[in-house]
């Protein structure tokens, strides 16, 4: 379990604050953690560990924990979400982000968070990293988001995974976040590289 400013230095250590969280970077404070894993035994993700591609491959087990500061609305929904900023690589980012899962609708039954993970309406299936060989170690980074006024709203398509459907470089998730109105709660990451 991480606090908030162990969750923030390591995006800030990533560069995932600056290159993901453009437009509300220095506005996200993360309201509890989001433990993520895979079913390979001791694939776990850890703000930012490198974890083998071939054990990423199947949708992991997404739980969210809030801080026990934060009181979570069981009358709202959230929308789960996996990204990666580095595609091709870290450097060139023409394809980027490409989306790797989005899931709206889910609920908690508990002020003590849970397992989200399958529990609302997946609107883009997991796609397991696939990093092209030799582009070093790429950012896949799994978001969860309160939805403000998700009921009397209809979500934007996501037309082509390469750019989220934007067709612009390093364009994706905060872009899609604004256009649907979904505010960060909590994020975790892991890395990983095709040699």
């Amino acid at each position: 379990m991480y606090s908030a400013s162990e969750t923030i230095a390591a995006l800030n250590k990533e560069d995932i604050v600056k290159d993901v969280f453009y437009t509300d970077g220095d506005a996200f404070q993360p309201k509890g953690n989001l433990l993520v894993e895979y079913p390979t035994a001791d694939t776990v993700v850890k703000m930012g560990n490198v974890l083998p591609t071939e054990t990423t491959q199947v949708m992991p087990k997404v739980e969210f924990k809030p801080y026990d500061d934060f009181q979570l609305d069981l009358n709202a929904t959230y929308s789960l979400i996996m990204t990666d900023p580095d595609a091709p690589s870290r450097t060139d980012h023409k394809w980027s982000e490409v989306c790797h899962y989005v899931e709206t609708g889910i609920t908690f039954e508990s002020a003590q968070g849970g397992v989200i993970s399958n529990k609302g309406l997946v609107r883009e299936s997991y796609l397991g990293p696939g990093p092209p060989k030799g582009t070093g170690l790429h950012r896949y980074i799994f978001l969860l988001y309160k939805e403000n006024n998700a009921k009397d709203h209809t979500f934007t398509e996501v037309k082509d995974r390469l750019n989220w459907g934007y067709g612009e470089p390093a364009v994706g998730v905060d872009k899609f976040a604004a256009a649907n109105n979904l505010e960060l709660l909590a994020a975790n990451f892991f890395l990983a590289e095709n040699k």
